[in-house]
């Protein structure tokens, strides 16, 4: 009997992860209630020996190891998992967040009912350790104004048509800590549609350290590519004051991040508790 091709193929990088977290998130992949999937895991470090880890815990021929040999970095190895992907759909997984049983399920279900989008996301919820800090993103199509505003899709919560990122040459390697930003962008101009489901499908990890990730030095490819892409994509003044905001946040001390974002989402959570 021939055995059937994947519907979706689960593309993760890994690079360094601490064990505990990978193995947490790969065990909420293998779990979905949704089994027509090839997961494949990038290792773009080799330091781990994860080939060697994934084999000796895990007995499942739906895992894929493609090792880089030496770290080549993120959107490589993004674009070398798709290359090899045998499923219709891409769906992103970062290797130290976690998704309930029924993420792949709903995703797929959504997007085989609605094949005008060639993205479809859902909101995320932040957490570290057991505490949940908040929802991100806003449910409905996006557009234009949307994705200059800040409103996008959420990059590893996202299922994709393969064929369209193909279209489109695939993820961009020209700016950096930006190539979920600029993907969107790309898929924009090439008239593609995204969409974020009203449900939340997604937890991602927050650790402290990650908020040094914010500074404006991380932030410049983030900023290079709304200045490429903005009058492209015919930005107005309100679309170029979110280029000021990414400048300010970068330039601002990470207490106040810290602060900020966690009363905000504490805020958006109470609310939709009280709802």
């Amino acid at each position: 009997m021939k055995k059937k091709s994947p519907e979706v193929s689960v593309v993760m990088s890994e690079f360094n992860t601490p064990k505990e977290y990978l193995f947490e998130s790969i065990n909420s992949v293998l779990v979905q209630t949704y089994k027509n999937f090839e997961f494949i895991i990038i290792d773009d470090s080799h330091d781990q020996k994860l080939k060697e880890l994934i084999e000796q815990k895990y007995d499942d021929s739906r895992i894929k190891i493609i090792e880089n040999g030496y770290n080549k970095g993120f959107v490589y190895s993004l674009n070398s998992g798709i290359k090899q992907a045998m499923g219709k759909y891409i769906m992103r997984m970062d290797t130290d967040d976690l998704i309930p049983s029924d993420r792949f399920e709903k995703l797929v279900n959504f997007i085989e009912v609605n094949p005008q989008y060639s993205v479809v996301s859902s909101m995320a919820v932040e957490f570290s350790g057991k505490m949940k800090f908040g929802i991100n993103g806003t449910p409905g199509e996006k557009s234009r104004k949307d994705v200059m505003r800040g409103d996008t899709p959420i990059h590893a919560a996202s299922i994709m048509l393969k064929n369209d990122l193909e279209d489109i040459g695939l993820y961009r390697n020209d700016f950096l800590r930006a190539e979920d930003l600029a993907l969107w962008c790309e898929l924009l101009l090439a008239n593609k549609k995204l969409f974020v489901i009203d449900d939340t499908l997604y937890e991602y990890r927050v650790n402290p350290g990650d908020y040094k990730k914010r500074t404006f030095k991380n932030r410049k490819g983030e900023i290079s590519a709304r200045l490429y892409f903005y009058p492209k994509l015919g930005a107005g003044p309100i679309e170029y004051l979110r280029i000021i905001k990414s400048i300010l946040a970068g330039l601002a001390p990470m207490f106040l991040i810290r602060i900020y974002r966690s009363k905000i989402a504490l805020a958006r959570v109470k609310g939709q508790d009280n709802g």
